[in-house]
């Protein structure tokens, strides 16, 4: 979806017809994605090498997918408990978006504001930072990481938001990264990463999700349906196209 989405539409910008109907064309047709998985599944990064960065006999035994996705950075695993995000941007409405530090800056502002509206409005104690090169922190410990895919005219931003989520699936499926941040200092995945929520705040995983949905809302100004994109039809025969020619096929997400 993520991949159709940035595909479509960039092929759509190229068909206008002035840099005014370009522009118009990116204003009104960002989208921000808000889904969640609903079994774990780990998903390697466009460049990533299997047999270096998962638990392979762990996978195939427990029946976890093994996917690729064409945005860089490192191999992860999500699941129930931690919301994905995407958002599709425009670079003829926000041309300075183009350096990657400011895409960085623009898009990991904006994520670490809702989720510090959300944790706030639950009373939780909690200082959301940005580290690394886009993570999001709470403690000196990873709650998001985030990638990207470029294209002349936009691009795809996505990631993580982990906020109730089993850690004991990053060591169960995934080896230790061969390149880590500094702040991390060599912590294995269980103490360097972890959930906004605890058991003892006693908060219901579902009504923080649908606060946190709220406040990415708010901070992207998403007031329309997808079900009204004119992209939305496009897109959803791109998914089917991709799905056909390679998502489908066992040998495209593990030929590294």
């Amino acid at each position: 979806m993520d991949e159709a989405l940035v595909e479509v539409a960039d092929r759509a910008s190229e068909s206008s017809t002035s840099e005014q109907s370009a522009s118009d064309f990116g204003v009104n047709n960002e989208v921000l994605r808000l889904w969640e998985l609903a079994s774990p599944c780990v998903v390697l990064g466009r460049a990533s090498k299997w047999r270096e960065e998962i638990h392979q006999a762990a996978c195939e035994r427990d029946g976890v997918p093994v996917l690729r996705r064409v945005s860089g950075g490192a191999t992860i695993i999500a699941g129930p408990g931690c919301l994905m995000y995407s958002v599709l941007i425009s670079y003829q409405h926000r041309p300075a978006w183009r350096a990657l530090d400011v895409a960085h800056r623009e898009v990991m502002n904006r994520i670490r504001d809702a989720v510090q509206a959300a944790t706030e409005l639950f009373q939780l104690k909690l200082q959301i930072a940005i580290d690394g090169t886009c993570d999001l922190t709470i403690g000196g410990r990873k709650i998001s990481g985030n990638a990207m895919r470029c294209k002349r005219n936009w691009m795809i931003y996505h990631g993580t938001i982990m906020y109730a989520m089993p850690l004991k699936l990053l060591s169960d499926y995934l080896q230790e990264p061969t390149r880590q941040p500094d702040y991390r200092m060599k912590r294995a995945h269980e103490t360097f990463v972890a959930n906004l929520l605890q058991p003892a705040n006693g908060v219901l995983p579902t009504a923080f999700r649908a606060e946190l949905e709220r406040q990415l809302v708010i901070q992207w100004s998403a007031t329309k349906s997808w079900e009204t994109s004119p992209l939305k039809e496009d897109v959803e025969r791109e998914c089917v196209k991709l799905i056909a020619s390679r998502y489908s096929n066992p040998e495209w997400h593990c030929d590294r």
